[in-house]
Order: structure tokens, then sequence, then C-alpha cells
């Protein structure tokens, strides 16, 4: 239950959750208010979920005991109750919270690149919505299937950490844009403002790259290859192809906010 693998566990539960509710922000009324009030929602249940099962596994044990115990809660219940069946219950539980978290990964990448797609950065296949449901069905069908050939090909504990390194970094890069735009536009519209400034995102960025450094060497040099490897797609396809790129480039530096505003004059 301590330690990075359990950090690990509760990052990911909180990105997940936070990523299912960001993603659906084009898929929701009035997002100013519903966003944040469900974005804070999801992280206070998950943190107390988590808090609430951790408290109750070192009231049952010992934290000495945990070093080096695997599948601690299953362990711990038939200690308990002196039968096996317990073990077997939670064991059932974890394999359908995976299913739980592929599919909301699968939603949230979808929206994700159904919105790049809007721009022009991704192919428009992932921009296509079925004429009845309205929603990315051939992007969320690529996305399963890559997905499907990862989960079946990479050992579970490198996806994991893997996924933990993609959110962790997110989070520095969001952290980063918060305190770039609190600078560079002060009077940008925002439907909601980060609140303890600059405190909060500093200790973020700090907090996530704590973290990181106790991922193992091999994660962040694939990480690191990977991203190399996104950057190339981008500057190759994805900056050419930016419709906000190109309205940019229209407008030219003497005149760049008009990129920004439609030919009523509102912005985009």
């Amino acid at each position: 239950m301590a330690g990075p693998a359990a950090i690990w566990s509760f990052v990911i539960a909180g990105a997940v959750a936070g990523l299912a509710v960001a993603t659906a922000g084009d898929e929701t009324k009035n997002p100013k208010k519903t966003m944040p009030r469900a974005l804070i929602a999801a992280l206070i249940i998950v943190t107390s979920v988590y808090v609430l099962v951790a408290v109750a596994a070192l009231s049952a044990q010992p934290w000495e005991e945990f070093d080096g115990q695997t599948a601690g809660l299953s362990a711990i219940l038939e200690n308990i109750v002196g039968s096996q069946w317990p073990g077997t219950v939670v064991a059932a539980g974890a394999v359908i919270s995976i299913f739980s978290v592929t599919l909301v990964s699968i939603y949230g990448q979808s929206r994700i690149l159904f919105t790049m797609a809007g721009d022009g950065m991704v192919p428009k296949l992932f921009r296509d919505v079925n004429p009845r449901t309205l929603t990315p069905v051939k992007g969320t069908i690529v996305v399963s299937a890559v997905i499907a050939v990862l989960a079946g090909l990479i050992p579970l504990n490198f996806l994991a950490e893997m996924t933990s390194i993609g959110t962790l970094v997110a989070f520095v890069v969001v952290s980063l844009a918060v305190i770039i735009l609190r600078v560079r536009e002060p009077n940008l519209e925002r439907g909601f403002k980060v609140p303890f400034y600059p405190v909060l995102p500093v200790v973020s960025i700090i907090g996530c790259f704590w973290i990181i450094s106790s991922l193992q060497i091999i994660t962040i040099v694939v990480f690191i290859i990977w991203t190399a490897f996104i950057l190339g797609l981008y500057f190759i396809f994805g900056r050419k192809s930016s419709v906000h790129g190109k309205q940019l480039a229209e407008a030219g530096p003497t005149n760049p906010e008009s990129a920004g505003t439609d030919s009523a004059g509102g912005a985009k």
C-alpha cells in the first residue's frame, strides 16, 4: 500500500477520473460551471476512497508487513476471514476496474483526437461522427485497436509506468501553461481560475517531478523517445495542417488577434 507503486496507482486513478470529465467538455451543458465542479468532485471521491482503503489496511496489518507484499488487500482479507474467497472477490474487482479504466481511456483519447482533428493536426478520420449517435465511432475503433495491441504485447507493469509518466508530464505542462498564460494573457476570459496562484502550479510541478524521479530509467528513456517521435509528427504534419496556425500566418505579425476572432468579431 505504501511507496511509489501506491502513488502511481493513485495518480492513474485520479488522472483517469479527471480525463473522463475534462474530455467530455464539448458534450456537457454549461461547461464553465459544471466542468470545474465535476473535476473537483472526481478528485475528492478518488482521494477519499484511496485514503479510506489505506487507513483500513493499516488498521488490519502492521505497516512493516506491506514491504514486498503483493496483493496486500487480498492477503489481509484471507488472514482475517480465514478463507480465500474474499481475496478472489477483490481480485475480480481489480479485473473489472482495469476494464473500466481501459474504457475511460478509449473514451478520453478518442475525444482528444476528435478535437485535434478539428484543427487539422491529425487526420480528419478522427473527426467523423456517426449521424445517429453523433459520436466519433471511427476514431474510437482506431484507438481501441491500438490499445488492444499494446495491452496484448506490453507487460502491465511497464504500461502502468508509461501511463504514470505521461499523466505526470501532462500535469507539468498544464501547470506551466497556467503560469505562462497568467503572465502573457492576464485579461484572457477564464471560465475557471486556478486558486492559490502561483503556489499551486509550482507545487504541482515539483510534486510531479518528484514522482517521475522514482520511475525506472527505461520508462523515462522510452517516454523521451516517444515524445520525440510525436514532436516529429507535429512538425512534419500537424504544424503545417493546423487551421489555427494558418489563420495566424494569414493574420501576420501586425494583427495576430484577428486569427482568434470570427467574422462577427466574437472570440473563437
